[in-house]
């Protein structure tokens, strides 16, 4: 039986009877196709002619144990319950939330964060969700977050696990295809950002690109810059 990222399990075998999204094989490989690991396709964003993303900056594979804040077994570069970075080996991101009164960096960067319409629109047009089954959210304003910080998440709330993202794009009306952790904000020097994803099943595209970045590599970021994750949000990252 095919299951959602979130949890759902659907009874049907192209889109998920629950969120609507279409499902998909995580990959070629008969054995995981039968064991029903399944996800929506990788999105690609609708801009036009979009500008290349600059070189990505590799982050070298570290082998090592369970975390050591919350003992989950190592799939990647973050920790996938609580968000604790086994590079710089800090930033255990279980039962805190961000201090609302830490000064943000030199310069002043803001994240707005948007479901878009257009988004949503390619998603349907190209078969990788179901609108008869999940709707594009309506009368959802804008939010700016400003970042601060060495590390911005983006993800999916979870009280029960005590994760606070710092971009939350779960709860009442939240998008459904963001994972648990789905992408990680990095400041770096320089009063400069970057992305990684730390493994989201649905993945994460940068000003259009057709292909999703690869998991658990650096990707520096520049002034407008726009992220696409999920079935409808785009995140618009904004200097000064």
């Amino acid at each position: 039986m095919p299951s959602r990222p979130t949890g759902h399990r659907s009874t049907a075998d192209d889109f998920c009877d629950i969120c609507g999204l279409r499902l998909q094989a995580w990959c070629g490989s008969a054995t995981r196709a039968a064991s029903g690991q399944c996800r929506p396709e990788s999105p690609r964003p609708p801009t036009p002619n979009p500008p290349h993303p600059p070189p990505p900056r590799s982050v070298p594979a570290q082998r090592g144990g369970p975390c050591p804040e919350c003992g989950t077994s190592r799939a990647g570069r973050f920790c996938e319950e609580c968000g604790y970075d086994f590079a710089s080996r800090s930033g255990g991101h279980q039962h805190r939330m961000s201090d609302p009164g830490s000064a943000p960096r030199g310069v002043r960067w803001l994240a707005i964060v948007a479901a878009d319409p257009a988004y949503y629109r390619y998603m349907v047009d190209q078969g990788m969700l179901d609108p008869d089954r999940i709707d594009f959210p309506t009368g959802q304003k804008q939010r700016r977050v400003t970042l601060k910080g060495d590390r911005v998440h983006i993800g999916r709330g979870s009280r029960s696990r005590g994760f606070f993202p710092e971009i939350d794009l779960g709860g009442p009306g939240g998008d459904p295809a963001i994972s648990h952790i789905h992408a990680v904000l990095l400041a770096r020097p320089g009063d400069t950002w970057s992305l990684v994803d730390p493994g989201s099943t649905n993945g994460t595209t940068i000003n259009g690109t057709a292909d999703p970045i690869a998991h658990n590599v650096e990707v520096p970021l520049n002034d407008g810059d726009r992220l696409y994750v999920g079935a409808w949000t785009s995140i618009l990252l904004q200097k000064g």
